[in-house]
């Protein structure tokens, strides 16, 4: 008997002493997905750490039914899934339904994603710290017929329930609380007896819808397929140097929200993908974080830079142990060399590690390796290894020159599929097979790209993206406001912050704080301006418009 032989008479009985194990004689995976392959699905990742890693423990996370911390291996995860997504199907969700999920950072959002991705579903999240008219736009939009939504948010959908169509409600509950008659409590969904209906699904095949705001006032759903997902796990494993470890794996620690690109994209799809233990923590909350890098041994903690400051600058710091700690991550907006050098000085030897990204492009963009943190201070770095391309272009997506400033355009397996139902949109962004980023930037002599600007204007607060068109929106519903601008000042923890410039109409007056109130259930409160300036007139271009380049260097210091 050959070695070839050996080895694959050993892999089908070791794969059939674990489905002995969990008491079913069903062969849930073919003989021949036994030996190694590369995933090309959501589902397909999962598969091949129950085969490979069954009782290693997968996720650290709160329960939202029972308020406490609890860990659960990769077989438990998959056991659990499965009867989740058997509960879907009798709930009629099937390959390519859109299901919207309205939840924060738990457990259950794991049992939920991963129970979507296993029918062929398509997951749509929701920010839920947006208002009601915002929620009813993107529920409408993306044609979602099922609605997954966390106790604690009832209450923002009370008012939508006679305005949008959605066939079924899911309560992910809490104990000892009541679930409203309409929805389905999802702890039924937890006990299901039934059989997990199989599916096929292929790498492009549609599996998220994420929304992102867009320069039009009006947020754009970014599609993104199974493929698409694979190629975020794997590229991202460049950027946090992950491997696929069969021995002491990366104890990944982060806050991201569940429904943003960073938390679904990359966090996500690199903890499948590799196969580490991914540490969720339910809010940011220093002494919180403190604790549980100390408690779990965290050995990567990924976040905003405002984060690190706060956390640095804590005065309970020094009380907690957080040697663990082999790399910090972070993205989202610039870190100031000397947080920096106040992260190398705290943790001798930590790698610091620099992501740029957007969703359209799964989060994939470029990176900023550890050895080149200092080196290259201020920089973006260089495109995501192995098949992440990068460019920087002119108008006419001609190359520019070393330190010529362009704009940042984006090539690879993770870029997304398309605007969904915008096909000006996605023809504009996607062009020549290039994502066009609307960012500006530069590039050394090293190749090492710069990030210098926004084509579209957008304000990065604390890692939250503003489009000031929506704010303008917003600001221009009140009778009072003739003419305004909003724009992103410097903020020292928050990197920015909204700053709305006002001309009022004549005979009209309102002050700061009634325009701020107005704003209040019209836009999420990250989007809303922290302060509003009266202003006599705003400077424009030689077309009429609104010059805010002229702004920004002239008027933003000005009281």
């Amino acid at each position: 008997m050959n070695a070839s032989f050996q080895g694959f008479t050993f892999a089908v009985q070791r794969l059939k002493t674990e489905y002995q194990r969990k008491g079913t004689v069903q062969k849930k995976y073919e003989e021949e997905r036994i030996m190694y392959t590369i995933p090309q699905t959501i589902p397909e990742m999962l598969q091949r750490n129950v085969v490979d890693f069954p009782d290693r423990e997968a996720v650290v996370a709160v329960s939202h039914f029972t308020g406490e911390w609890d860990r659960k291996t990769w077989r438990e995860l998959d056991d659990i899934t499965d009867r989740v997504a058997a509960g879907m199907a009798e709930l009629k969700i099937k390959k390519g339904a859109k299901v919207a999920f309205m939840h924060g950072n738990n457990m259950e959002a794991y049992y939920v994603y991963l129970a979507i991705h296993k029918l062929g579903a398509m997951f749509v999240p929701i920010n839920v710290r947006l208002v009601p008219r915002e929620i009813e736009y993107i529920i409408q939009h993306s044609d979602a017929e099922f609605l997954f939504v966390g106790s604690t948010f009832i209450a923002q959908l009370e008012e939508l329930r006679d305005k949008i169509k959605i066939k079924e409600y899911v309560c992910i509950d809490k104990d000892g609380e009541s679930v409203p008659q309409w929805a389905v409590p999802f702890s039924k969904l937890l006990s299901t007896k039934g059989a997990l209906p199989k599916v096929s699904l292929k790498p492009e095949d549609e599996a998220d819808l994420l929304y992102t705001s867009g320069t039009t006032g009006l947020p754009k759903g970014v599609v993104l397929t199974q493929a698409n997902k694979v190629a975020c796990g794997r590229l991202l494993g460049s950027v946090i140097s992950a491997v696929r470890l069969h021995y002491a794996p990366q104890r990944v620690q982060n806050v991201f929200p569940f429904f943003t690109s960073t938390g679904v994209s990359s966090v996500t799809m690199s903890w499948l993908y590799y196969a580490n233990t991914v540490i969720l923590e339910p809010t940011f909350d220093v002494v919180q974080t403190l604790e549980v890098i100390q408690r779990e041994k965290s050995t990567l903690y990924m976040g905003a830079p405002v984060m690190f400051i706060f956390i640095l600058s804590h005065p309970q710091f020094k009380e907690f142990d957080t040697s663990s700690l082999r790399s910090v991550g972070y993205g989202a907006s610039p870190m100031h060399e000397e947080v920096i050098r106040q992260i190398m000085d705290t943790w001798p030897g930590i790698k610091v590690l620099n992501v740029y990204g957007l969703t359209e492009g799964g989060t994939g963009g470029t990176y900023l390796g550890a050895s080149d943190a200092l080196r290259k201070f201020g920089s973006i770095g260089q495109p995501w290894a192995p098949d992440q391309e990068a460019r920087i272009v002119d108008p006419n997506d001609n190359d520019v020159s070393v330190g010529e400033v362009g704009e940042i355009v984006l090539r690879g397996p993770n870029i997304m599929k398309e605007y969904y139902k915008d096909p000006e949109a996605t023809k504009e962004t996607l062009r020549n097979g290039w994502l066009h980023t609307g960012d500006l930037g530069y590039y050394d002599e090293d190749g090492y790209f710069y990030y210098t600007d926004r084509l579209k204007d957008m304000i990065n607060r604390g890692g939250f993206n503003v489009y000031p068109i929506e704010v303008e929106n917003v600001l221009y519903e009140h009778p009072a406001v003739q003419q305004c601008a909003v724009v992103g000042k410097p903020h020292s923890a928050l990197g920015e912050d909204v700053l709305a410039l006002v001309v009022l109409a004549a005979g009209q007056s309102v002050t700061a704080e009634e325009l701020m109130e107005f704003t209040k259930d019209k836009i999420a409160g990250f989007k809303r301006p922290r302060e509003i300036r009266f202003v006599d007139a705003l400077p424009l271009t030689m077309l009429g418009k609104v010059d805010k380049k002229a702004i920004r260097t002239t008027m933003l210091d000005e009281k």
